[in-house]
């Protein structure tokens, strides 16, 4: 996969106790290097200073909250670190693999605690979570669906210690729910198969093509609802207003902008996607206010403006994407989901009428058409 220029993309591996974080980590290092990529490990802050001695139990609550707050701000300071080591490669595209992101800190405060460090700090979710990071992949524990291999280490995988992870997981799931680019990769597969779904789910998300052995995983599919769902939903979730454009492109290939966001504040995406050794190959990338300004100048006019309500919302582990257009099509909706099952549970809050993944007539391309 060639670039134009070099890429610099920043993912956090985040999960429950027990995951397989490490090795996800290492392999991924291994096969990106191995594709001539610059990999940074950005190590886990809170890792780094409960090995100093601090212990939660001993903190009192406001001990606690301000604790969280400065671990935020430590890992936040490393991040930095990182991101600007890898501004400086002119040569090479760089990887940056987070052990865990911000959005983990709030899995360990109660709403209203978390809400108040976002105030005080002038942070928004949007700029902790969304612009911050372009890809998140959240590994199960083992605790959910592999409790063989749930060990904690003195091995003595006790109940409580089941039930903890369980819990921890869930937590940390919820606390990245709102993000565009956000994958679950449970433990439906053998551990070996697990971490090389991993790979696969970045690199498919970068647009980079792998050798086979990281091919077998997961599609995208879309189901069209037979009306929109009550609102608001019945479970936590993050909306938001989006809005497509298709540029003007050469033979073979679709190039869209988007801007994503709420509450006035607003992410912006370059997408283009081509045919490549017979696959269709998309390349995503970050673009700042001005940057995004200066492509609307290509708006294809045989296409309309796509505007669209986003939910984001997860469900039994698997994370949805539930999309209510309102121009064009008004109230047509479909929900979609990266997933390797052939069996997907769904809420019973949404009225399916069938799946639409193959359908040509239900691609945005087409649906935009004029």
């Amino acid at each position: 996969h060639t670039h134009t220029h070099t890429m610099i993309h920043r993912i956090v591996l985040t999960g429950g106790p027990c995951a397989g974080k490490t090795t996800a980590q290492n392999t991924i290092a291994d096969v990106f290097e191995a594709l001539g990529w610059k990999v940074y490990r950005v190590p886990e802050a809170a890792s780094v200073l409960l090995c100093a001695g601090v212990k939660w139990p001993e903190l009192t609550p406001e001990q606690a909250s301000a604790f969280q707050e400065d671990l935020l701000k430590t890992m936040m300071q490393i991040e930095e670190t990182f991101f600007r080591l890898a501004s400086g490669h002119q040569d090479k595209n760089v990887l940056i693999v987070c052990d865990r992101g911000t959005m983990d800190a709030s899995a360990f405060l109660e709403p209203e605690e978390w809400k108040l460090i976002m105030k005080k700090n002038g942070w928004t979710p949007l700029l902790l979570r969304d612009e911050r990071y372009h890809h998140i992949v959240h590994l199960v524990s083992a605790a959910q669906g592999a409790e063989q291999f749930y060990t904690l280490e003195n091995n003595a995988a006790r109940k409580e210690g089941l039930e903890l992870a369980r819990e921890l997981d869930i937590k940390a799931q919820k606390a990245w729910v709102g993000h565009p680019y956000f994958d679950i990769i449970d433990n439906s597969t053998g551990f070996e198969d697990k971490v090389n779904r991993v790979v696969e789910t970045i690199a498919r998300r970068m647009g980079v093509q792998l050798q086979d052995r990281f091919a077998a995983g997961a599609k995208k599919r879309k189901f069209l609802l037979k009306h929109p769902p009550q609102t608001p939903i019945p479970v936590p979730h993050e909306s938001f207003d989006v809005q497509s454009n298709y540029l003007v492109s050469p033979e073979g290939t679709q190039a869209r902008i988007r801007k994503r966001g709420n509450n006035g504040e607003f992410t912006y995406t370059h997408t283009v996607r081509s045919q490549q050794g017979g696959q269709a190959i998309e390349t995503r990338l970050k673009v700042l206010a001005r940057e995004y300004q200066a492509l609307e100048h290509q708006i294809d006019p045989t296409h309309h403006t796509i505007l669209k309500e986003r939910t984001c919302f997860l469900w039994m582990s698997q994370y949805f994407q539930l999309d209510r257009w309102i121009s064009p099509h008004k109230n047509l909706c479909v929900v979609e989901l990266h997933t390797i099952k052939d069996e997907i549970s769904f809420p019973d809050f949404l009225a399916l009428d069938r799946e639409v993944t193959d359908e040509a007539e239900f691609s945005m391309f087409n649906l935009s058409k004029k």
